[in-house]
């Protein structure tokens, strides 16, 4: 009986649950739903527009259309239109709300300045139009009031509805110079005052070939790639001057060529445009060669670019390490032999020197970084024949990283000169201090006191010895197969200092 009416009760409470859920707020939410959407005052649906029109009380007009997935600009100009400002233009036009109906019917419209209005947007799709114009400020200037072409209501809006639409044509064009995408670009070629830098994408790896040949840092390449082909112009000239060469751009200063499988685009630079800006870089007029648009753009985004810089650009680490792919560290330094091994978990487990299980991986995860960010002084090419010139006939380290899906381990040595320790000169020992000054002490007193607990000296904290300035470093296997990497030794004091936190040492 008792478990008949507990499952009656259930019963009741899963009842009441189903008719809170679609009463109480489904019900509610699409109620509130049906509301926000019937107090839009343009009543058009935002993914159905086709067509926009901005017209202002000076007669200019702006005109967008969306032939296909992407907006156009074709008044004033010609122009690929900003996806992101039109998504917005269009929010604000579709979410537009009045703040109060001042009147149902029976509006003189002149009276409130829409013989004259101050603003216009109409919005197309392909079976309908909405016009919401915008007549003039109520006495206060906080507000406007509007109307929707064909409804006979007079509202009143916010003065941050208008500001929000009324957009000139170049808030809604399209302002970037180039293109191409980063991944589009296989080449880059930098002119300056005669001097060609070339960079080249091979085998999904960037590498200058001018002036020099030398590997190229992957990262920084593509942060110049991203800024150069997100360059925005601050200002547009569709109508340059003709006359002479007022933007410097016959003779460009510099010139960057993009070269893709796709599309192939050349940057022309010119002459400083204007004053000096605070930074100390001018804004400079640029050009897409074979068109005709002049556009103005901030110097500093294409500083790094056009003084490009082989020393920064240069790929200089000693070797190509993906830490994720590391599930097991073998490392012999200092006369100890470590290894850690990852376990199905992600968590490092020690074998070496001592056993332990899940410890912190913090300090094996720093190792791995640290490896992956060694970078090199200078290079040995080709590696001496006898490599005790260079200590590494018998390495002071030996690191062996074995990496998922690949058959041979990375095998790093590393070998440098030894520093010899200081010696102290020969002398007499040092007087014992007496207990008052100027007065020997007793060899009894000093006796009891060498012998008390507290005076006896405690074990003297492991010194590890000096470390030279460079090392040099082998890496097996290499691309570089006859190198041999001068670095610095600073890799070797946090090796230490993570080798201590593995075991658990402060």
């Amino acid at each position: 009986m008792k478990l008949n009416k507990v499952l009656i009760y259930l019963l009741v409470l899963a009842v009441v649950g189903a008719w809170i859920y679609f009463y109480e707020i489904k019900h509610k939410q699409k109620k509130q739903e049906a509301e926000d959407k019937a107090a839009r005052i343009a009543g058009i649906e935002r993914d159905q527009i086709v067509e926009i029109q901005l017209r202002s009380s000076d007669g200019s007009v702006i005109e967008l259309k969306k032939p296909a997935d992407k907006w156009v600009m074709n008044a004033p100009v010609m122009a690929k239109a900003d996806e992101s400002a039109m998504s917005s233009l269009l929010i604000s036009a579709t979410d537009a709300k009045s703040e109060k109906v001042l009147a149902e019917k029976d509006v003189k419209w002149e009276d409130y300045g829409f013989n004259k209005p101050e603003f216009t947007v109409a919005l197309k799709t392909k079976d309908k139009k909405a016009e919401i114009i915008f007549g003039e400020r109520n006495p206060s200037k906080t507000s406007y009031y509007a109307r929707v072409e064909g409804d006979p209501r007079l509202f009143l809006v916010a003065d941050t509805l208008k500001n929000s639409l009324n957009k000139t044509a170049f808030d809604l064009r399209d302002k970037t110079l180039l293109g191409m995408a980063p991944g589009d670009v296989e080449q880059v070629v930098v002119n300056k005052e005669g001097k060609e830098t070339e960079l080249k994408l091979e085998a999904d790896k960037w590498v200058m070939v001018k002036p020099e040949r030398m590997k190229a840092k992957k990262a920084v390449v593509t942060r110049n790639l991203v800024g150069l082909t997100n360059l925005q112009a601050k200002e547009i000239i569709d109508k340059p001057q003709t006359d002479g060469d007022p933007y410097g751009l016959d003779s460009p200063t510099a010139s960057i060529l993009l070269r893709g499988k796709k599309l192939n685009q050349d940057l022309l630079i010119g002459k400083p445009a204007g004053k000096e800006a605070r930074t100390g870089e001018p804004d400079l007029y640029a050009r897409v060669k074979d068109r005709e648009t002049v556009y103005v753009v901030d110097g500093r985004l294409l500083k790094d670019l056009v003084n490009m810089d082989p020393g920064k650009i240069q790929d200089r680490y000693v070797l190509s390490l993906d830490p994720a792919t590391v599930d097991k560290l073998e490392i012999a330094f200092e006369g100890k032999q470590w290894l850690a091994v990852k376990g199905k978990d992600n968590k490092w487990d020690l074998e070496k020197p001592e056993k332990k299980s899940k410890v912190d991986g913090w300090p094996v995860s720093a190792i791995l970084w640290e490896l992956k960010d060694l970078e090199w002084k200078s290079v040995l090419r080709p590696a001496p024949k006898d490599l005790s010139t260079t200590h590494l006939d018998k390495p002071q380290l030996l690191i062996t990283l074995y990496r998922k899906d690949e058959k041979e381990p990375l095998i790093i040595k590393a070998g440098w000169e030894e520093v010899k320790p200081e010696t102290k000169s020969e002398g007499a020992a040092a007087p014992v201090e007496s207990e008052k000054e100027g007065q020997p002490q007793s060899e009894g007193k000093a006796q009891d006191k060498l012998e008390t607990p507290s005076s006896k000296a405690e074990p003297a904290p492991e010194v590890k010895p000096a470390l030279p300035p460079a090392m040099n470093v082998m890496v097996e296997p290499h691309e570089d197969k006859e190198a041999v990497f001068v670095t610095e030794t600073g890799f070797l004091e946090r090796l230490r200092m993570d080798l201590d936190r593995l075991l658990g040492k402060k």
